[in-house]
């Protein structure tokens, strides 16, 4: 039996989440058709810029020299954050934080849900931390960003972090060659990002970038006409579902679609004027808050630090 570790109302309906990350939402009111939030129920959050992974997709642009963001700046903000809320920790390599470990602390004094994004390159360099944060519960979800599917030892050691590793890949970059040792295991597909670095690199590689995407295709086809998943679990994000559209090439009906699609980042308000989008993004070394990681630099917008969380939610849907 998962362990229960959250139930909340937000907006208009209430939120069960369970250790494994299942989560139910009812309406409060039978008859209502949408949900509605008064606060985000997941954030994403970056907390650095440094990193020395040196991905050439990178839309982030993180280099060695990135700043890293004033965490203890946010105490104003963490302090309004609702119990059972999710928070996606990331980076840059968020491993690298000199406060990392006081954040996570935090956050899990405040009754949220952290999760963390790590790339592949630095399980051995933080093997230590990682083990520090998963034993100390400071944690509950790990992606580990894809870099190289040979690796064995890092697969074995992915396998000792618990049930709640989902392995990210991106459309595009994913190759054929990689997939195999996925096999079995929860992945994420994300969509791949015209942005920053990865422009540049879509620029120079357009034709394998564009193959790769092809061949993705391909396998979500073959996986929809035999219905047979050699992954555990496959999910996307928004920009994923946008560049793949898996509910065609897995052949979803519209009834069992509709149980499955989370909502667009981008549907932000409904007829009554009431917020209709469960997430956020926060840039903490740049101090914006905006609806996506991907978001237009006009569509980025200022923060403080001693803001609400409510109001940062409201903030990011202007000009959507």
């Amino acid at each position: 039996m998962e362990k229960k570790l959250n139930t909340y109302t937000n907006g208009n309906h209430k939120v069960t989440i369970y250790s494994d990350g299942t989560k139910i939402k009812e309406t409060i009111d039978p008859k209502a058709d949408h949900f509605t939030y008064d606060f985000p129920e997941n954030f994403d959050i970056k907390i650095t810029d440094q990193c020395d992974g040196g991905c050439a997709y990178c839309h982030e642009n993180s280099t060695v020299n990135g700043k890293h963001g004033d965490l203890r700046a946010l105490e104003p903000m963490i302090a309004t954050l609702q119990a059972g809320t999710e928070c996606a920790v990331g980076g840059g390599n968020a491993l690298a934080h000199p406060d990392l470990v006081w954040f996570l602390e935090r956050l899990k004094e405040q009754g949220v849900i952290a999760n963390i994004t790590i790339n592949q390159r630095h399980l051995r360099p933080y093997k230590d931390l990682i083990c520090k944060i998963v034993g100390d519960g400071l944690v509950h979800g790990i992606g580990i960003s894809l870099t190289d599917a040979s690796n064995t030892d890092d697969f074995a050691f992915i396998d000792t972090l618990g049930n709640n590793v989902v392995i990210h890949t991106i459309a595009g970059i994913l190759s054929e060659n990689d997939v195999a040792p996925l096999f079995g295991r929860k992945i994420l597909i994300l969509g791949y990002k015209d942005l920053r670095r990865g422009h540049t690199l879509l620029e120079k590689q357009s034709e394998e970038i564009k193959a790769n995407i092809k061949w993705l295709q391909s396998l979500l086809v073959r996986i929809g006409s035999t219905n047979i998943n050699p992954f555990k679990v496959i999910s996307f994000d928004c920009l994923g579902i946008e560049q793949l559209n898996p509910k065609a090439l897995l052949n979803i009906s519209d009834a069992r679609y509709d149980t499955l699609f989370q909502g667009s980042d981008t549907d932000v308000m409904d007829a009554d004027g009431n917020i209709s989008c469960a997430t956020m993004y926060i840039d903490v070394p740049n101090m914006q808050v905006a609806r996506m990681s991907t978001a237009a630099l006009d569509k980025r917008y200022p923060f403080t630090g001693k803001e609400n969380i409510h109001d940062l939610l409201q903030i990011t849907t202007q000009g959507w």
